[in-house]
Order: structure tokens, then sequence, then C-alpha cells
């Protein structure tokens, strides 16, 4: 397995630092090995106490890791101190591995995690041997020496930073004044600018997980500029998966790809588990002339790639059942459904029936609550399903909603549920 090595501080509320190093690591599929150069004492409001490791053990963690496993790359976080950091640039620099240095200055609930003595062993011993080194704007005005504050100041640090002996420079623009979030990557004597739009809240332990994104692609065998973008992609995504853990600044979550990937697999599961047993419990006379169709969203899905839907095919009986499970399949109930996530965000699960004054009497039997929408001629069954904003004047979401009137698919009885579960469970109430 490859191996990357991270050398940075210790912060015990998990959000920033080795924590945050180890977890971004693992969602690339790379493993950590760290070498811890302070043990901070940090929530998400403060940082409470700093308590550096001796230069010599700082280094005697690193000949550790070297002597027994083949690291492919390796990046420095938190040095604090210009003993440790000129330290840690000696035993480097016998070394020929890609190198990303973070220059942590300040934690990102504002505090200092350096001494005044940091930047001058930064410029001097540890940017020299840098791949790339991935400054803030405050960073980078303290080891350029002039305020950074537009573009052409931008430019003019990048290409400082680089006569100082790093190969390639990322210049992060989240503390300059723009309506946009612009970070510029230089190397090789080219710029390349990356803007997404701003987010107006603060992410405890972005710049390490960005910086640990890029040594693992780094790490992987990926040129600058390639690692460069998958960091800034992954990162983006972190940042919108930011979630609290504490009162204070929330915390970036590094596995967000993972996490994501990993329920968008247990939603198409549990969809296709519970369609297969409805398709075996449903008679025949519940089925729509379109066939079974059902769709499950991610929990705050904001459009129908989150939600996963079935779409009917024709089997060996001549009838229709439900087909594999996919992210944006069965699109109009799916957007019917994020139509009514937005008045209850719970109730994440549809179903589709065949409407008859029998099946509909056999719905009010069960006690299901049950809401009416009748379509006028000549609106289109696509604008016709935004009609669930019609519950939102009840207060709550209905179980069950009669569509009357569809001039495509025909009148029809849509269930609405928090799971495909619950939809199973109504359906068996329903059928007695």
């Amino acid at each position: 397995m490859l191996v990357a090595l991270t050398i940075a501080g210790s912060d015990s509320i998990g959000g920033a630092g080795i924590e945050a190093d180890i977890k971004a690591m693992a969602s690339q599929g790379v493993h950590a090995a760290v070498a811890i150069t302070a043990v901070t004492a940090q929530n998400t409001t403060r940082v409470a106490g700093i308590f550096p490791l001796h230069p010599r053990e700082v280094v005697a963690q690193i000949d550790a890791v070297l002597e027994d496993a083949r690291v492919s790359a390796v990046k420095t976080g938190m040095l604090y101190s210009a003993d440790i950091a000129s330290a840690v640039a000696g035993r480097l620099s016998s070394e020929d591995i890609p190198l990303v240095v973070d220059p942590v200055m300040v934690a990102g609930v504002g505090d200092a995690l350096n001494r005044d003595d940091l930047v001058s062993a930064l410029r001097d011993r540890l940017i020299p041997l840098a791949t790339i080194v991935t400054p803030n704007v405050p960073e980078a005005e303290a080891l350029v020496g002039y305020p950074v504050f537009d573009e052409a100041t931008v430019r003019h640090a990048c290409r400082d930073l680089s006569d100082l002996g790093a190969k390639a420079v990322m210049l992060k623009g989240g503390h300059l004044d723009s309506e946009v979030c612009v970070d510029t990557i230089y190397y090789d004597g080219k710029f390349l600018q990356v803007a997404v739009p701003r987010v107006d809240l603060r992410g405890h332990g972005g710049g390490c997980i960005l910086s640990s994104y890029l040594t693992s692609n780094l790490a992987k065998g990926a040129g600058v500029w390639e690692s460069a973008l998958k960091a800034k992609e992954a990162i983006d995504e972190a940042i919108a998966s930011r979630h609290e853990v504490g009162r204070g600044v929330p915390v970036v979550e590094p596995l967000a790809a993972r996490m994501r990937d990993a329920l968008r697999y247990q939603v198409a599961c549990r969809l296709r588990a519970v369609s297969r047993q409805m398709a075996e419990e449903l008679p025949m006379e519940w089925r729509p002339d379109t066939g079974l169709r059902m769709v499950f969203a991610l929990p705050e899905a904001r459009s129908t790639d989150d939600v996963c839907g079935l779409e009917p095919f024709l089997d060996g009986r001549e009838h229709l059942s439900p087909g594999c499970p996919a992210f944006g399949a069965a699109s109009d109930l799916g957007e019917a459904v994020l139509s009514v996530m937005r008045s209850d965000g719970s109730q994440r699960a549809a179903v589709d029936l065949r409407f008859t004054e029998e099946n509909a009497r056999a719905v009010r039997r069960a006690g299901l609550s049950i809401e009416v929408i009748r379509r006028r001629r000549g609106v289109s069954d696509k604008r016709a399903t935004l009609k669930e904003d019609a519950i939102m004047p009840l207060g709550f979401v209905p179980d069950a909603m009669f569509h009357r009137g569809a001039p495509v698919k025909g009148s029809l009885i849509r269930l609405l549920a928090a799971s495909p579960e619950e939809l199973l469970t109504d359906l068996r109430r329903i059928l007695g």
C-alpha cells in the first residue's frame, strides 16, 4: 500500500492537524504515517495550549518511519518553531521524496500556531525543498513580506515563493476580498486560476485537508497540475460537507466523498430489496400500466441526481417489473419527492400505484392521510408533478396522493414515506 508521511501537530478536537491528515489520506487510498511536532489543546472556539516536542523527538519519528516504510510523499503542517522546522528540513534534505509544505501559522479558530522565528526557517530551510507550497493569503504575506490583495500581488507572491526554491505554489484565495474564491497555482512558469463560489462560513481544518489531498495524489504518481486540481475538487466537497462538532467553527469533513458513496450504495441497496419484495406482493390490479416505479432520495437531496430510482422493464411474464436502481432514474417521480422534501425533508421515498375507485377505497380504509390532486387539461405530466407544492397549505405531507386525470400515465395513487421500508409497510396495510 502507498504510504505518505505527515509531519504536523495534533489537534485535540480532531478537525485539523494530524487527525485530519490521516482521514484525508485514507479517503484517497493512501496510508498515513505520522511525525507529531506538537500537541495542542484546542477546540472549535480556541487554542488553549501548545506543547511542542523537542526537535530530536520529531526527527526520531521521521527516522523510524523512513527506515521501515517506502514513503511516496511527505507533507509538513504545523511546525511551530524555527528549531523544529530546521530539524525537519535537515532530515528531509537527503531524501528524494515529493514534499508538500503547508506553512501553518494560524488555527482555523484564529489563534496563532507558530513562534515568531518560524517564518525565517520556512523561507530559508524548508521551502527550498518543496515540490509545492500551499499558503493562504496571510501566510503568503508573512513569507514574502508585503501585502497580497489582488491578482497582480498574488502572481507576484507566487513568483517570489517559487524563487525561494519551491517547484510550485498553490496560493489559496479565501482571504481575498472578491465575490468568488480564486486559488492560484503557479508551476513551470505558468499560472492556473481555479474559481469557486465563496462560502460565507469558516471551516476548521480546510488547509490541512487540502495539502493532504495534494500529498496523496503526488504519492500516487500524479503530476503537480493533476494533483492540485484533484485536491481542489476534493476539498470543495469536503468544505460543503462541513459539520458542527462544537460551539465554534464547523469542521471540514475529509471523508465526505467516501461517506457520500457509502450512503448512495446503502440507498440503492435498500430500494432494490424493497422493490423486489413489493413486486412479489403487489397484485396486478395495483400495478400502473407504466410498471412499478419507486424512488428513494439521499438526505438533503438537491436534484434528481441525488434521488435513486427504479425504472421498470418487461419480464418474461409479459408485464413490467422493477429494474436496477440508478440515481437520476424515474426523474419525474424524483422531482415529486424533491418537491415534497421542501415541505418535510424526512419524507424521501415514493411509489406510484394504479388508481381505481376500488384501490382508492382500500387506501382510505387503511386510515392513511390523503390529498387529491386533479390535473387540468393541457397540463403536461412534467409540470403536473410539481403540484406536490399543493401540500404546503396542508402543513404536513400526506401518506398518499390521488392524481386524477393524468394525460399520459393515467390516474395514479402515489404513496409517500420516509423510506422504502415504510412504503412497504403502508402497502401491506392497504392490501390488508
